[in-house]
């Protein structure tokens, strides 16, 4: 099987085993819903074969949050690491995958910017001491994380924010 650079949705289904038929290529994936979000179950983009489930559900243990954009585009936050099998290490950003050691240097081309927050409104949110993580300004604006991530190190490159290293990379302040 070869890898996947699109998700391809097929739709919401109410049990697991009703997903396997639509799960016929790396990157398709369905929802199981009951009343809210449960489970994406994906078909790994690695091209490895394997159908895993990504919760989507707190009540169950650790969770990813699903984001639905303009056009049903789905992103999942925060990226997504295999345990087991194959160990893929991918995001999921507005039905775009990013596959680590593979796609990922793509990170700032993932799509236009006329979908993204305003800089302005990410910078009002940066402190002008310290840092603070781009999920967490996400959040204070109602945005998609990976699009925060991605105003925040061109604000970087533009010599208006700056970045932490190494346990804080992914954390950002005012200059």
């Amino acid at each position: 099987m070869k890898s996947a650079l699109f998700l391809r949705f097929h739709g919401t289904v109410s049990r697991r085993e009703e997903a396997a038929p639509h799960l016929k290529a790396s990157g398709d994936a369905v929802l199981i819903e009951r009343g809210r979000p449960r489970l994406l179950i994906v078909s790994c983009p690695c091209g490895c074969g394997e159908n895993f489930p990504i919760n989507l559900d707190p009540r169950a243990g650790p969770a990813w949050r699903l984001y639905k954009s303009r056009g049903d585009a789905l992103t999942v936050f925060p990226s997504v690491w295999r345990e087991s099998g194959c160990c893929s290490h991918f995001i999921i950003w507005r039905d775009q995958i990013l596959l680590f050691g593979q796609n990922d240097e793509d990170f700032d081309s993932v799509h236009d910017d006329s979908t993204l927050p305003s800089p302005d409104a990410v910078y009002q949110q940066l402190p002008s001491e310290g840092l603070l993580a781009f999920a967490n300004i996400a959040e204070a604006i109602e945005a998609v994380p990976w699009d925060v991530l991605k105003i925040c190190r061109q604000l970087v490159r533009g010599g208006f924010v700056r970045e932490g290293r190494g346990k804080q990379r992914g954390w950002f302040g005012r200059k």
